[in-house]
């Protein structure tokens, strides 16, 4: 028996088969992302009445033209019309007028007829994006303390009947956003508020609303609103200059750290000085400078909150016995900070303030620290450059006044010098040994403390010489230089080393023994000079003339004249006479009537030279031998030979 033949062609799939297959491709198709959900494809309206706006992130061929679908879901059940989309575009405005109020919607994007993503769910009722809120510039503070800002706002343009939610953000100068919860409800309206404001401080502020249930989708930003909280006196005041010292040269400068920030305030000072009335000047800055007679000072805020008051300090000088003592300052390893440490006597409680300044910087820039009462340390939190000077005060304050103690200078790391000192030569010591003096080397260029100075000099050819020198020296004498062409230099030492030498300075030393040598000989040759002279008018006769014309003539008379001694007396009573060789004889004195004797005039008494004594008469020579002894008569001299007459030149030849 033959079999049946086989069938040419596979049999047909049942009509139901296929109406559940394509079910199932339309089930696939119609799943739609939830209504706020992220995702690829975004639409939403403008406004109560405005637009749908649609937009889809760039996928495939940018060139291939794309479509939108848009298919309504409750009053024009699975009405599909499509929306054309330029060639490279990725968003799509449909017009209000083609929509149906509340209505619902399916939408999405095709390329080549192929769906690119799930259809997305649009309410036409709640999926809308709102305009920003409007923010009022007015805003009030509350009169007491924390500080509180009142800011009346106003929602976008909604209808009355639906509810906006909005959050607001502030800040403080420049810091990051802080959320303002909770968030606010268009339905009550009521003022926003924010607390626990700082007094003197720029806020600014801004917000967004969207619409209830719709968690993902923000309107628009608000403008940003920037206010400030009203001004306030500064929390710190401090003085600049030597309140309790000699005064300086420079005004004390009074200091105060700024009480607003990212605001300008205006200050007021109050300045009271001693039987004077209270001073006061504005100002925008943090400084002011003050007379040297200020007793007390007050800084306030101009416009400032009804329970402010004026900070003041009180700049009575108490004396060294409040100041603090034993101040210290040290490094701390493997940081860039400072360790003050100091000692105060016990007795009321003092707040101690810590000041600190670079040298040569201005007054403006000090630095200082307030401690309360009981502290003795301080971690001074500044960044300290090593090898740069600071100067460090701790000061004692109290209401009744304030005590600084000595200032004490610090480097934070001492380095080698960068320089010497500069030397310039004085005026040489009485004895002629040459001088120098040297300038201190500025506290920038020296860079540490100053433990010596070395002195170097270098005379000709010589090899130098070098000698160290302490540091309180600024003047030295150099009585070991060589005469001739002369070169000394400086250099300066911290303990981290010696630095480089200083400007050299060059000068000549001349030979001054040569010139005692050719003095001497000099002196020499005169003295022997005024001898020979001496000794030739002494013994030669042909220099008689010479001699009488030279020297005076009761040195070259052989008798001189007694009325150049004051040896003789005035009134000779008895003139003893020249005993012959023998024995003496006997004298018999009676007594006689005294004649009165006519007294020649008496001449000036010369000086006492002790020449006339060598050169005194005899009384042979003068004559006082008469023809009758103790007669008291002189002879009569003859008319050649009158009493005290010089000898003239005939005379004396004539005598020898």
């Amino acid at each position: 028996m033959r079999g049946a033949p086989a069938a040419l062609f596979p049999p047909r799939p049942k009509p139901m088969l296929l109406l559940l297959l394509l079910l199932l491709l339309l089930l696939l198709f119609s799943r739609t992302r939830p209504q706020g959900s992220p995702g690829p494809l975004q639409c939403y309206g403008v406004g109560p009445l405005g637009d749908l706006n649609c937009s889809w992130e760039p996928h495939g061929d940018l060139g291939a033209p794309s479509v939108l679908y848009v298919q309504s879901q409750k009053y024009h059940s699975n009405k599909t019309w499509t929306v054309a989309v330029p060639t490279g575009q990725n968003w799509v405005t449909i017009p209000r007028e083609q929509l149906t109020t509340s209505d619902e919607l399916h939408v999405w994007v095709a390329k080549a007829s192929q769906p690119l993503w799930p259809p997305v769910f649009v309410n036409l009722e709640t999926r809308m994006k709102p305009d920003a809120p409007h923010l009022y510039p007015d805003v009030d503070f509350s009169e007491d303390d924390p500080l509180e800002a009142i800011i009346q706002w106003a929602p976008p343009s909604w209808p009355p009947h639906k509810v906006l939610v909005c959050q607001f953000y502030y800040r403080r100068c420049q810091k990051p956003w802080v959320l303002l919860e909770p968030e606010v409800k268009s339905i009550p309206l009521m003022p926003i508020e924010i607390q626990d404001l700082e007094l003197a401080t720029g806020y600014e502020m801004f917000g967004r609303c969207q619409v209830d249930k719709e968690e993902d989708l923000w309107g628009e930003w608000s403008p940003i609103l920037p206010f400030q909280t009203p001004p306030s006196a500064p929390k710190d005041v401090w003085i600049m200059g030597n309140i309790c010292g000699a005064p300086g040269r420079q005004e004390p400068l009074l200091l105060w750290k700024a009480s607003g920030l990212c605001m300008q305030v205006t200050y007021r000072v109050w300045i009271q000085v001693k039987d004077q009335e209270v001073i006061q000047e504005e100002t925008p800055y943090c400084n002011f400078s003050i007379p040297t007679q200020a007793e007390w000072v007050g800084v306030s805020a101009v416009n400032a909150t009804s329970w402010e008051s004026p900070t003041n300090l009180s700049l009575t000088c108490l004396g060294p016995d409040f100041a603090p003592h034993g101040v210290v300052v040290k490094s701390i390893s493997g940081n860039t900070e400072l360790l003050v440490t100091w000692q105060q006597e016990p007795g009321e409680l003092q707040e101690h303030v810590v000041d600190w300044i670079r040298d040569g910087d201005p007054s403006e820039d000090l630095n200082w620290v307030r401690l309360p009462p009981g502290n003795l340390s301080a971690v001074l939190p500044v960044d300290f450059k090593e090898g740069v000077p600071y100067r460090i005060t701790v000061t004692a304050i109290s209401p009744r006044g304030l005590a600084p103690a000595p200032s004490v200078w610090k480097f934070r790391e001492e380095l080698v010098p960068l320089s010497g000192p500069v030397v310039w030569r004085i005026q040489d010591s009485p004895s002629g040994t040459p001088a120098v003096a040297w300038e201190e080397v500025p506290r920038q260029q020296l860079r540490g403390h100053l433990t010596h100075y070395t002195l170097c000099t270098q005379s000709g050819t010589r090899p130098s010489v070098c000698k160290n020198v302490t540091g309180s020296t600024r003047t030295i004498t150099l009585p070991d230089l060589h005469w001739g062409p002369c070169k000394l230099w400086m250099t300066a030492s911290t303990i981290a080393g010696q630095g480089p030498p200083g400007p050299s300075l060059q000068f000549h030393l001349p030979d001054n023994t040569l010139n005692w040598k050719v003095l001497s000989v000099v002196f020499l040759l005169w003295g022997l000079l005024l001898t020979g002279c001496g000794v030739s008018l002494a013994t030669c006769g042909r220099c008689v003339h010479l001699r009488h014309k030279v020297l005076p003539h009761w040195v070259w008379e052989k008798i001189p004249d007694p009325a150049n001694s004051n040896f003789s007396l005035r009134h000779v009573k008895e003139v003893p006479q020249a005993q012959p060789p023998g024995d003496s004889p006997i004298l018999e004195v009676e007594e006689i009537e005294q004649i009165p004797v006519k007294e020649p005039p008496q001449p000036l008494a010369p000086l006492d030279s002790g020449y006339e004594k060598h050169f005194l008469p005899t009384p042979e020579e003068l004559g006082l031998l008469g023809p009758t002894a103790g007669s008291g008569l002189w002879p009569e001299p003859t008319s050649g030979e009158e009493r005290g007459a010089p000898l003239t030149d005939e005379d004396i030849e004539a005598q020898s």
